[in-house]
C-alpha cells in the first residue's frame, strides 16, 4: 500500500463517526427498542454498516499483506453493492411514497435531488473500481470516494439536530463539505505526486450531484425525477 494511504481506515472510522452522530437521534440512539424504525431503514443502516466495514478492513489487509483474504473478501461487494444500492432506493421510495399526500407532487419529485442520485453516484463509483481493479492506485482511490458520499448525510443531519440550521442550509453546507473534501484529496496526492485522477473525476460527479440539488424545480429534474418515480415507485 502506498505509504501516503497507510492509515485511510483510521479516515473511514471518522466518516463513520459523523453518521453515527448524525444519525444517533433518529436511529442509533433508539437502540434496543427502535421504536418507529421500519424493515427498510434497518435493512438499509446494517448495509451501510456493513459498507463502512468493509473500507475499514480492506486498508488493514493490503497494509498487513493479507491479499488473498482482501480479493476473497473484495468479492463479497458483489453482492453487498448491490443490497446497499436497493436500500437507497427503497429508503428513497418509502419517503417519496409518505409525502405524496401531504404535499405538492412537484415539490416530493424535487426532494428526489436529495437521496436518488446518491444511487447513481455510488454505483459509478464502485464500477470505476471494479474497471480499474488491476489499478491498485486506482481502484484504492475510487473505494475510498464511495465514503465520501456517506458523510453528507451524517453531518448534514447533525448540523440540523445540534445546531438548528435550517434544513435547505444544511443540505448545501454538507454538499460543499463533501466537495471541499475531493479537492482536499485532489490537493495531497498532486503534493505527493501520486495519481490525483480518481478524485478529479468524483469531484465531477460531485458537483453534478450538488447542481442537482440547486436545481430541483428545473424541467430536466422534474422530467427525469417524475418519470422515474412513476416507473419505479
Amino acid at each position: 500500500m502506498e505509504k501516503t494511504y497507510q492509515n485511510v481506515s483510521y479516515f473511514v472510522v471518522v466518516i463513520l463517526a459523523f453518521v453515527i452522530w448524525g444519525f444517533y437521534r433518529t436511529y442509533f440512539g433508539l437502540f434496543p427498542s427502535f421504536n418507529g424504525i421500519t424493515t427498510v431503514q434497518h435493512f438499509h443502516g446494517f448495509m451501510m454498516l456493513t459498507w463502512f466495514a468493509m473500507l475499514i478492513v480492506q486498508p488493514f489487509l493490503i497494509r498487513y499483506k493479507k491479499y488473498q483474504l482482501h480479493r476473497n473478501l473484495g468479492k463479497v461487494s458483489y453482492v453487498l453493492v448491490p443490497l446497499l444500492l436497493l436500500s437507497i432506493f427503497l429508503v428513497t421510495k418509502g419517503q417519496f411514497q409518505r409525502l405524496a399526500p401531504t404535499i405538492p407532487k412537484e415539490q416530493n419529485i424535487a426532494g428526489l435531488a436529495l437521496n436518488l442520485p446518491d444511487i447513481f453516484a455510488f454505483a459509478a463509483l464502485y464500477i470505476l473500481a471494479l474497471v480499474y481493479k488491476k489499478n491498485s492506485a486506482y481502484h484504492m482511490r475510487y473505494m475510498i470516494a464511495t465514503a465520501f458520499l456517506m458523510l453528507g448525510p451524517g453531518v448534514g443531519r447533525a448540523m440540523i439536530i445540534y445546531g438548528g440550521v435550517p434544513f435547505p442550509l444544511a443540505i448545501e453546507y454538507s454538499l460543499l463539505l463533501t466537495d471541499a473534501l475531493a479537492i482536499g484529496f485532489i490537493i495531497y496526492d498532486a503534493i505527493n505526486k501520486r495519481p490525483y485522477k480518481p478524485y478529479v473525476i468524483t469531484l465531477g460527479i460531485l458537483v453534478a450531484m450538488h447542481l442537482i440539488w440547486q436545481f430541483q424545480l428545473s424541467a430536466p429534474w422534474q422530467a427525469f425525477a417524475g418519470k422515474f418515480s412513476q416507473l419505479f415507485f
